[in-house]
């Protein structure tokens, strides 16, 4: 069948599988005579497939598609429930092969509503058989539950208006698909749809009736996608082996998806294929619809003119050319370009707990490095690692020279659209752990204000659309590629710590079914980075769901904040920029006076509500629902320990280079090296220690969200929310934010101070780093608020346990030897239970004493802060516990962490007996063993545990400062110099 006006094959194709509304046999059954590897493909697909008719009590397809008399969709619809969908499924699976076969290989898959399930099945997540099982069961269950589809004339906001204005006979009919911006299909009962259809033609807006005896995109659907998710969780679909994008999720399949749980949901959730079009097809050459129709294809026509698109069996033109190579079975990113050579090997200063550089290929390599560029190149294809790399340089550089008003000051958006282009889809960067920790050390080393503009957009905005089922809210992938600059709005002004409390509301209108938002007064206003103007913004505004009387907890809604020209939208109010030093962004306070969110802007995570205005959400409580609502919380708390780790690494190497090559002036030692003081010693070898430990830290926080990942669930034990709604949405990774911010900020803080004058200025990033850490301490969850929930918990818990359980741990059964690496842990879990069980022990008393609430606990909460402080740091430890704390060279860089990690904890320790006082006397002595065994391999530690010399490099690493200092145009000259080396410096 092909010719002289066949498209040819390149290498970057998609196949499109396309849904049921747009299946027919006549085109195909023309086709099959002229396309032997069609015919060939369909005779095969279906001798797999019809094995599975029987089982519901279906006629074979097979036979009959290769019979004489002519086959119509009509004749199969008079069959059982399940023909049709079986003879679509293997149609358009038999055309994905057939097309391949021909050389037409995809490299990646697109798939709308049933025809994710070819989708899947091409991928390798199931059998044949087993695809066949889907199509049936689920034509089974949308036969059962009745209503139709009508395909409307008008796009989407038209068609919104159409159904609000068409009364209460159409309030159960929803908009289910919108095609393009002319063409939206709504789905219902018959007679709402018959009372739209007449609606629409006293509009004149065409509409026709879709051939299927059934609704879908419908919460009605509710019961039978759960139905259908169970009947597909039997089957055990396995990871895709090359990428499938499902338009109705709005984001590709990965390894961890919950498949049985993305097809259930296209029952009962829209599309919008123009809003996720452009992220399913980026740099696509050629898009094949692998079906018998064109309506899909025609859509993409005219999203993107520019596409080229075929519906090869529709338009009677079948794909030539040589085969494209297959994509390798991957779920991550995959280099697009030649590895480059491994970097030299850095020393494991885990003693085995990590892999040594190496034991695996050179991206295997890459993705374990501390230097955060190396890493980078293996999380990233190389190419787009360097570009990355590159912009984060070239930023510096720009920055100093910047000064501009904050009001129009939309650097920060820039940037980010320039890093976006080097990126996945934003989607994709959050679904990939690794990655989003790896850009989050990268863009922090390099400006810590950069790193939050990415962290509101990728992990907290576009995290939550992720999480709570929003992605198909953002239309066009203007967020996916940070066209759109994303912020997420939690924090109100006037309850700036707590979060339980939040005042924004989101009132529904159950005739027009949009939400109405409402900031009630001042104190109610959101503070958020968004007060420059210039360029689109939206954000994830938390707000309290109301509807009639019932107030439905907080839930998360996509706003828009600007308009497409930057200036601030209807009902938004922005207040002039509040400067905050440590963080230079332009942030502002939003007010929002009646602003119009529609429904599909609403990130509902599973909830729905009814044609009546009744809100059904499946979590069980208002706090299960703020907690799940901050549940991107999860992906802060597990990447900011990675750039908290950074910085100090960072931080630590600059330190130590700059004190190096410093000499005493002192009157005990003139001209010795100051590193030979012992105080100087054990502030920078601590600082390097606490490095080491945090980078530990951070990798046990992102273990922790990937186990939360695994069990697809965003909540974590059930603490209960008495100061703040952090610790319970998870404890460990709110505990583990706790600690590297607090660390951080205290040993960049001991470092400034060593390095003198020097530490003072911004050039050399340390005021910068300290800032940023300082401010973590109450953004991303109040750090006292999180440690004394979780003290509370750990009080009432060792309660708990008292009645049953063990003592704790006897001190004499502790190691000895601080530098045994059993010691530390061992040491602050005794800490902890002893001052559980104390905390526990006084509570019980004052309750016993009729005292309750804050009555009970306002004389306990500096005991409770304390044995959060100490949890935290238990959980640290057992971190950096891993391995024998060498890398067979005798460097116990883990044992000067234990050590170090003592600071602040010696009144404790001693108090309840944990260590005796003569232990604690002799710890600085073992510190200085420790000083003594490291010294003469310091440069190379330093050099292992530097994140980001090659991006945050400054002139404390170079060995004549000053120089490095004048070179880079710190210190610009004025008045007139005659002599040739002073000429940066001025004259009277």
């Amino acid at each position: 069948m092909s010719g002289p006006h066949s498209p040819t094959i390149t290498a970057d194709v998609v196949h499109l599988f396309p849904g049921q509304g747009d299946f027919g046999l006549t085109a195909l059954l023309r086709t099959l005579p002229r396309t032997g590897s069609l015919a060939h493909a369909v005779a095969e697909v279906f001798e797999e497939a019809d094995v599975v008719a029987p089982e519901f009590d279906l006629p074979p397809i097979g036979p009959r598609l290769a019979g004489s008399a002519p086959l119509s969709v009509g004749a199969l619809a008079a069959d059982p429930p399940g023909t049709v969908q079986l003879a679509l499924f293997g149609v358009s699976l038999a055309v994905h092969r057939a097309l391949e076969a021909d050389g037409c290989r995809a490299q990646r898959l697109l798939a709308v509503s049933f025809g994710e399930i070819p989708a899947l099945t091409a991928a390798g997540c199931c059998s044949t058989a087993d695809g066949a099982r889907l199509a049936c069961r689920l034509g089974q269950l949308l036969t059962g539950h009745g209503g139709g589809m009508t395909l409307l004339g008008a796009g989407p906001s038209a068609a919104a208006r159409l159904l609000a204005e068409a009364g209460p006979g159409a309030r159960t009919v929803v908009v289910a698909c919108v095609n393009h911006s002319g063409e939206t299909v709504v789905s219902g009962p018959l007679d709402g749809l018959a009372v739209v259809e007449h609606s629409a033609e006293a509009r004149g807006i065409p509409a026709r009736r879709l051939r299927l005896p059934f609704m879908s995109h419908h919460p009605a659907l509710a019961r039978e996608a759960g139905v259908f998710a169970d009947f597909a969780r039997r089957l055990r679909l396995a990871p895709p082996r090359r990428p499938v994008y499902s338009v109705v999720s709005g984001r590709f399949h990965r390894a961890d998806s919950d498949l049985p749980g993305a097809l259930s949901a296209c029952l009962i959730r829209p599309f919008d294929l123009p809003a996720v079009l452009g992220a399913a097809l980026l740099d696509a050459s050629l898009v094949v619809e692998a079906g018998t129709g064109s309506t899909l294809t025609n859509s993409v026509r005219r999203i993107d003119p520019r596409q080229e698109a075929l519906a090869p069996i529709a338009d009677g033109r079948w794909p030539t050319g040589s085969p494209a190579p297959l994509p390798s079975p991957c779920s991550g990113p995959s280099p697009t370009a030649a590895e480059e050579d491994a970097p030299r090997p850095r020393p494991d200063l885990d003693g085995g707990a990590e892999a040594p550089l190496g034991t695996g290929g050179p991206a295997e390599d890459r993705a374990r490095a501390i230097d955060v560029l190396t890493r980078l190149s293996g999380l990233l294809p190389p190419r787009r690692a360097g570009e990355f790399g590159q912009l984060l340089a070239e930023h510096r550089a720009g920055q100093e020279a910047l000064r501009t008003d904050l009001r129009t000051d939309t650097s920060a958006h820039r940037r980010l659209m320039r890093l976006a282009a080097s990126l996945p889809p934003a989607a994709e960067v959050v679904a990939d752990p690794d990655l989003l920790a790896a850009l989050s050390e990268a863009t922090a080393l390099a400006d810590p204000s950069l790193y939050q503009t990415f962290l509101s957009h990728y992990v907290l905005c576009v995290g939550s659309l992720v999480l709570l089922g929003g992605e198909a809210a953002d239309r066009g992938g203007a967020l996916a590629h940070a066209r759109t600059k994303g912020s997420f709005m939690v924090t109100e002004f006037g309850e700036a710590g707590s979060h339980l409390e939040i005042r924004t509301e989101a009132r529904f209108d159950p005739v027009h079914r949009v939400f109405t938002l409402h900031t009630p007064d001042q104190r109610a206003a959101k503070f958020s980075s968004v007060a420059a103007f210039g360029l689109p913004q939206q954000a994830v505004v938390c707000a309290r769901l109301l509807t009639g009387s019932q107030d439905g907890g907080v839930f998360s809604f996509l706003v828009d904040i600007t308009g497409a020209d930057g200036r601030p939208a209807p009902g938004v109010s922005v207040s002039d920029p509040i400067p905050v030093d440590a963080l230079p962004l332009p942030y502002g306070l939003v007010r929002f006076h009646g602003v119009r969110v529609p429904y599909d802007r609403w990130l509902p995570d599973g909830a729905v509500i009814d044609p009546a205005g009744v809100l059904h959400d499946p979590r069980s409580s208002p706090d299960a629902r703020l907690r799940r609502t901050l549940g991107c919380g999860q992906g802060l708390w597990a990447t900011l320990p990675s750039a908290m780790a950074a910085l100090s690494g960072r931080s630590a190497a600059m330190a130590w280079r700059f004190n190096a090559g410093r000499r005493s002036h002192g009157r005990l030692a003139p001209g010795r090296p100051l590193l030979e003081y012992r105080t100087q010693q054990h502030a920078v070898l601590g600082a390097l220690a606490a490095a080491y430990s945090l980078r530990r830290t951070a990798r046990a926080a992102l273990s922790t969200w990937a186990d939360l990942r695994a069990a697809r669930s965003a909540d974590g034990p059930d603490t209960a929310m008495t100061f703040s709604p952090w610790a319970s949405v998870d404890r460990s990774l709110a505990l583990y934010k706790a600690h590297s911010t607090r660390t951080a900020a205290e040993v960049i803080d001991d470092l400034q101070h060593r390095c003198g004058v020097s530490g003072l200025f911004d050039h050399n990033r340390l005021p910068g780093y300290l800032g940023f850490a300082r401010a973590f301490d109450s953004a991303g969850g109040d750090n006292t608020l999180i440690l004394l929930d979780a003290g509370r918990a750990l009080a009432e818990e060792a309660e708990e346990r008292a009645r049953s359980g063990p003592p704790p741990t006897d001190p004499d059964a502790l190691p000895t030897d601080p530098t045994d690496p059993a010691w530390w842990p061992a040491v602050v879990t005794a800490l902890r239970d002893r001052l559980a069980a104390d905390l526990a022990a006084a509570s019980s008393a004052r309750a016993g004493a009729g005292h309750r609430d804050l009555e009970l606990w306002n004389p306990l909460l500096e005991d409770a802060l304390e044995l959060g402080d100490v949890q935290a740091r238990r959980l640290a430890a057992e971190a950096a516990a891993g391995g024998d704390g060498t890398d067979g060279r005798g460097w116990p860089v883990p044992r000067a962490a234990d050590l170090a990690a003592l600071d602040g904890l010696a009144g404790p320790l001693l108090a309840t007996g944990v260590l005796a006082p003569a232990t604690v006397r002799a710890l600085p002595a073992a510190m200085d063993a420790v000083c003594d065994r490291l010294h003469r391999a310091l440069p190379d530690i330093v050099a292992a545990l530097d994140p980001g010399a090659g991006i945050a490099r400054t002139p404390l690493d170079e060995p004549d400062r000053t120089t490095a200092l004048l070179t880079r145009a710190l210190l610009a000259p004025h008045g007139a110099a005659t002599d040739a080396d002073d000429r940066s410096w001025s004259r009277s």
